[in-house]
Protein backbone atom coordinates (compact mmCIF):
# COMPACT_ATOMS: atom_id res chain seq x y z
CA UNK A 1 0.00 0.00 0.00
CA UNK A 2 1.35 3.60 -0.50
CA UNK A 3 0.21 6.95 0.52
CA UNK A 4 0.49 10.16 -0.74
CA UNK A 5 0.24 13.31 0.75
CA UNK A 6 -2.07 16.46 -0.68
CA UNK A 7 -1.98 19.01 1.17
CA UNK A 8 -3.23 18.10 4.38
CA UNK A 9 -4.85 14.65 3.03
CA UNK A 10 -3.40 11.84 2.97
CA UNK A 11 -4.73 9.49 -0.11
CA UNK A 12 -4.35 5.92 0.16
CA UNK A 13 -4.20 3.16 -2.67
CA UNK A 14 -3.59 -0.31 -3.39
CA UNK A 15 -1.77 -1.66 -6.36
CA UNK A 16 -3.20 -5.72 -6.41
CA UNK A 17 -0.58 -7.92 -6.64
CA UNK A 18 -2.46 -9.59 -9.46
CA UNK A 19 -2.11 -6.71 -11.54
CA UNK A 20 1.23 -6.07 -11.13
CA UNK A 21 2.43 -9.75 -12.31
CA UNK A 22 -0.27 -9.47 -14.84
CA UNK A 23 1.71 -6.28 -16.09
CA UNK A 24 5.08 -7.78 -16.13
CA UNK A 25 3.93 -10.93 -17.93
CA UNK A 26 2.55 -9.07 -21.00
CA UNK A 27 5.55 -6.69 -20.96
CA UNK A 28 7.97 -10.12 -21.11
CA UNK A 29 5.60 -11.59 -23.82
CA UNK A 30 5.95 -8.20 -25.95
CA UNK A 31 9.86 -7.97 -25.39
CA UNK A 32 9.96 -11.77 -25.96
CA UNK A 33 8.61 -11.66 -29.84
CA UNK A 34 11.51 -9.31 -30.96
CA UNK A 35 8.71 -7.15 -32.71
CA UNK A 36 9.59 -3.10 -33.68
CA UNK A 37 6.17 -1.32 -34.02
CA UNK A 38 5.30 -0.72 -37.93
CA UNK A 39 4.92 3.12 -37.67
CA UNK A 40 7.95 3.67 -35.29
CA UNK A 41 10.83 5.46 -37.35
CA UNK A 42 13.08 3.79 -34.62
CA UNK A 43 13.40 0.24 -33.51
CA UNK A 44 15.28 -0.73 -30.38
CA UNK A 45 17.22 -4.16 -30.59
CA UNK A 46 15.65 -7.00 -28.82
CA UNK A 47 17.38 -9.87 -27.05
CA UNK A 48 15.24 -12.57 -28.53
CA UNK A 49 15.91 -12.15 -32.13
CA UNK A 50 18.42 -15.35 -33.11
CA UNK A 51 16.57 -18.17 -30.85
CA UNK A 52 14.82 -19.07 -33.63
CA UNK A 53 16.81 -18.82 -35.95
CA UNK A 54 18.92 -21.31 -38.10
CA UNK A 55 21.52 -20.59 -40.45
CA UNK A 56 21.61 -24.14 -41.65
CA UNK A 57 22.22 -24.91 -45.98
CA UNK A 58 18.32 -25.91 -45.80
CA UNK A 59 15.56 -25.52 -43.28
CA UNK A 60 12.57 -28.01 -42.74
CA UNK A 61 9.84 -27.09 -40.89
CA UNK A 62 9.94 -30.75 -39.50
CA UNK A 63 10.81 -33.84 -40.36
CA UNK A 64 8.19 -35.00 -42.91
CA UNK A 65 8.71 -32.07 -45.01
CA UNK A 66 10.86 -31.67 -47.58
CA UNK A 67 14.32 -29.24 -46.94
CA UNK A 68 13.83 -25.76 -48.45
CA UNK A 69 16.53 -24.78 -50.69
CA UNK A 70 18.53 -22.04 -49.48
CA UNK A 71 19.90 -20.68 -52.72
CA UNK A 72 17.96 -18.16 -54.66
CA UNK A 73 16.29 -18.17 -57.92
CA UNK A 74 16.45 -15.97 -60.47
CA UNK A 75 14.75 -12.49 -59.55
CA UNK A 76 14.33 -14.43 -55.85
CA UNK A 77 15.54 -13.43 -52.61
CA UNK A 78 15.40 -15.77 -49.21
CA UNK A 79 15.35 -15.04 -45.91
CA UNK A 80 17.76 -17.70 -44.40
CA UNK A 81 20.11 -17.20 -40.67
CA UNK A 82 17.77 -13.69 -40.05
CA UNK A 83 19.27 -12.31 -43.37
CA UNK A 84 18.07 -11.63 -46.82
CA UNK A 85 20.06 -13.47 -49.75
CA UNK A 86 20.99 -11.68 -51.90
CA UNK A 87 21.15 -8.56 -49.47
CA UNK A 88 21.05 -6.18 -52.72
CA UNK A 89 19.46 -7.34 -56.02
CA UNK A 90 19.61 -6.11 -59.58
CA UNK A 91 17.07 -6.14 -61.98
CA UNK A 92 15.80 -4.63 -65.06
CA UNK A 93 11.67 -2.92 -65.43
CA UNK A 94 9.50 -5.35 -65.57
CA UNK A 95 11.04 -7.53 -63.05
CA UNK A 96 8.85 -9.32 -60.77
CA UNK A 97 11.19 -10.41 -57.95
CA UNK A 98 9.92 -13.14 -55.39
CA UNK A 99 10.95 -13.25 -51.76
CA UNK A 100 10.75 -16.67 -50.32
CA UNK A 101 10.91 -17.82 -46.64
CA UNK A 102 13.50 -20.35 -45.73
CA UNK A 103 13.25 -20.27 -42.03
CA UNK A 104 10.96 -21.87 -39.55
CA UNK A 105 9.96 -18.05 -38.29
CA UNK A 106 7.63 -15.79 -40.14
CA UNK A 107 9.18 -12.69 -41.48
CA UNK A 108 7.75 -8.74 -43.56
CA UNK A 109 8.74 -7.63 -46.56
CA UNK A 110 7.90 -4.01 -45.96
CA UNK A 111 9.24 -1.83 -48.60
CA UNK A 112 10.88 1.70 -46.98
CA UNK A 113 13.88 3.42 -45.54
CA UNK A 114 15.90 1.57 -43.43
CA UNK A 115 19.15 3.13 -41.63
CA UNK A 116 21.93 3.86 -39.29
CA UNK A 117 22.84 0.19 -39.55
CA UNK A 118 25.80 -0.78 -36.11
CA UNK A 119 28.65 -2.39 -37.70
CA UNK A 120 29.27 -4.10 -34.91
CA UNK A 121 26.22 -5.74 -34.51
CA UNK A 122 24.28 -5.49 -38.03
CA UNK A 123 21.68 -4.17 -36.53
CA UNK A 124 19.32 -0.89 -37.73
CA UNK A 125 18.50 1.68 -35.79
CA UNK A 126 15.92 3.84 -37.82
CA UNK A 127 13.26 2.04 -39.92
CA UNK A 128 9.93 3.80 -42.01
CA UNK A 129 7.74 1.72 -44.28
CA UNK A 130 6.21 3.76 -47.14
CA UNK A 131 3.74 1.99 -48.37
CA UNK A 132 4.49 0.55 -51.53
CA UNK A 133 4.76 -3.27 -50.21
CA UNK A 134 3.77 -5.06 -46.85
CA UNK A 135 3.51 -8.32 -45.97
CA UNK A 136 3.92 -11.11 -43.72
CA UNK A 137 5.77 -14.49 -44.75
CA UNK A 138 4.62 -17.40 -43.45
CA UNK A 139 6.92 -20.34 -42.05
CA UNK A 140 8.83 -22.05 -44.44
CA UNK A 141 6.81 -24.83 -46.08
CA UNK A 142 3.66 -23.14 -45.07
CA UNK A 143 1.34 -21.55 -47.41
CA UNK A 144 2.19 -17.88 -47.85
CA UNK A 145 5.69 -18.73 -47.53
CA UNK A 146 6.51 -16.38 -50.82
CA UNK A 147 5.74 -13.19 -51.54
CA UNK A 148 6.24 -11.31 -55.68
CA UNK A 149 6.15 -7.93 -56.37
CA UNK A 150 6.71 -6.81 -60.03
CA UNK A 151 8.68 -3.37 -60.26
CA UNK A 152 7.76 -1.40 -63.28
CA UNK A 153 10.02 2.14 -62.62
CA UNK A 154 13.59 2.58 -62.69
CA UNK A 155 15.54 2.94 -59.24
CA UNK A 156 16.75 2.06 -55.81
CA UNK A 157 13.53 0.25 -53.81
CA UNK A 158 15.12 -0.48 -49.85
CA UNK A 159 13.00 -3.21 -47.95
CA UNK A 160 13.23 -4.45 -44.35
CA UNK A 161 11.95 -6.92 -41.85
CA UNK A 162 9.91 -5.22 -39.16
CA UNK A 163 10.93 -7.54 -36.26
CA UNK A 164 14.20 -8.48 -37.26
CA UNK A 165 16.44 -5.84 -37.63
CA UNK A 166 19.33 -7.12 -39.00
CA UNK A 167 16.83 -7.87 -42.29
CA UNK A 168 17.40 -5.30 -44.88
CA UNK A 169 17.75 -5.36 -48.57
CA UNK A 170 17.49 -3.44 -51.90
CA UNK A 171 16.44 -3.70 -55.14
CA UNK A 172 17.92 -1.69 -58.08
CA UNK A 173 16.06 -1.72 -60.61
CA UNK A 174 17.70 -0.57 -64.03
CA UNK A 175 15.92 1.27 -67.39
CA UNK A 176 15.42 -1.27 -70.15
CA UNK A 177 18.35 -1.13 -72.38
Amino acid sequence: MTSTTFGSRTARRTFPVRTALAAATLAALLGATGCASATSPTAEPSASIAPDAQSDETNATDDSEPAVPAEPGPDEVITIGLRFTPQTITVPVGTTVTWRNAEGIGHTITSGAWGDVNETTGLRGSQEADGMFRHALARAGEEGDTFSFTFTEPGEYPYFCEPHLTMNGSVIVEAAG
